[in-house]
């Protein structure tokens, strides 16, 4: 198949921050078949890094970068907001840009001879919805945002958010019903969101997809961390990553160190918020922003948390750092889409005093943190392939290939 990739974002590599989902399942498509990426790309140090890194090399055989939206005009940004647009939405804020973008979709589309279009992520969807492809398109959204937005709704305590956050979840959820109109089928990453998926959108034709880990890149270390280091990753402008952070360091963390005052807390990724960013002026936190490879962190690192409160989807942080045999502290809304089993494979509290009482339980037995690891890794190795998710994909491509052909 010759297939056109459309995305908001250069790929994450295993290098680079970010999930690694669209790049490992394209790296296992390319094997077989013809790849170009058609994506936005705000950074050009993250394009940069990208086309550096030698696990990308021949994954694509070309990549088009698309503009960024100009400034939008004061009256554009007025309908917009009238209308009640997403937050990525471009029609009516950039409304040239916009019809620029669909037709250069629609151009690249046509005029390369590709068979299928494979779109990531639901902003992407606005450039193609008013075009005229001919031939199928399918979409994997990772996580339904109208459920993220929702459970964020759920949480907040200021009625002034919690009205945005009504308004940003009625948007997502018209932007996702009216996906089954182009895209013959709608990917999400678990089972949770297909669910809820399913009900915003009957019609929809959905399937879930799971995220894998790649337990080669992501392995053990020769010696043990310090458990009294606990470390939390991700990218920390996200909301439920930034949310995460700041309810450990100020309703989890105190716990902990009334036993155990050595201990320290790690919060480790990119582009954390100024909220964030002040969480190290409190004794024990570090925030380090992004760094070039989050595996020496977590090798140094005893216990991984994942205290997230709301979100969508499935977790790549909790496969990574169970793939590099840590003990893990989890909610149970991290496990989404997740067979990990409580007590075998991790341990699981939502209230703080409990989940301070379970990371206190790790580091004073560090036995059960061994055997937790250790059938934390052997079930992710056994179960969460990225090779399989990839066969999957290929599959739902061929499906709509071949339906097309079938129809014409």
């Amino acid at each position: 198949m010759n297939i056109l990739v459309l995305t908001f974002e250069i790929p994450a590599t295993n290098n680079m921050a970010g999930s690694p989902r669209l790049f490992t399942l394209c790296r296992s498509l390319s094997r077989q078949h013809r790849l170009t990426l058609m994506t936005l790309s705000e950074s050009l140090d993250r394009y940069q890094t990208f086309r550096d890194d030698p696990t990308a090399a021949g994954v694509f055989e070309r990549i088009i970068v698309l503009p960024d939206p100009p400034a939008p005009n004061w009256w554009g940004t007025q309908v917009h907001r009238l209308r009640q647009e997403a937050h990525f939405a471009t029609r009516y804020r950039n409304a040239r840009y916009h019809a620029e973008q669909c037709r250069s979709v629609h151009d690249v589309f046509l005029d390369g001879g590709f068979d299928v279009l494979y779109v990531d992520g639901l902003p992407m969807a606005q450039y193609v919805v008013d075009t005229k492809l001919e031939r199928p398109a399918i979409i994997d959204l990772h996580d339904c945002l109208t459920l993220l937005y929702d459970r964020r709704m759920r949480i907040e305590r200021s009625w002034r958010r919690k009205v945005g956050l009504f308004l940003d979840t009625r948007s997502m959820a018209r932007c996702e019903r009216s996906l089954s109109r182009l895209f013959s089928t709608v990917i999400t990453n678990s089972p949770v969101d297909e669910e809820y998926l399913k009900v915003l959108a009957p019609a929809a034709n959905t399937l879930t997809i799971g995220n894998g880990v790649d337990t080669a890149f992501f392995s053990p270390a020769d010696t043990e961390g310090d458990l009294r280091q606990l470390i939390f990753t991700g990218v920390m402008d996200y909301s439920p990553n930034e949310d995460a952070a700041i309810h450990f360091a100020e309703k989890i963390f105190p716990l902990i160190q009334q036993r155990q005052p050595e201990a320290q807390f790690w919060v480790v990724g990119k582009d954390p918020t100024e909220r964030v960013r002040r969480l190290s002026e409190q004794p024990g936190v570090h925030v380090t922003g992004g760094v070039p490879d989050v595996r020496p962190y977590l090798e140094k690192a005893g216990i991984f948390v994942c205290p997230l409160r709301f979100g969508s989807g499935v977790k790549n942080k909790l496969l990574a750092a169970l793939a590099m045999q840590k003990p893990v502290v989890t909610t149970r809304r991290s496990l989404d889409g997740l067979d990990l089993r409580e007590n075998e494979d991790l341990l699981v509290a939502d209230e703080p005093a409990d989940f301070a009482a379970k990371v206190l339980q790790l580091i004073e037995h560090p036995g059960q943190g061994r055997r937790l690891a250790s059938t934390g890794r052997a079930f992710v190795r056994d179960r969460y392939s990225w090779e399989s998710s990839a066969s999957a994909v290929e599959d739902v491509l061929w499906g709509a290939v071949r339906h097309e052909r079938a129809g014409r």
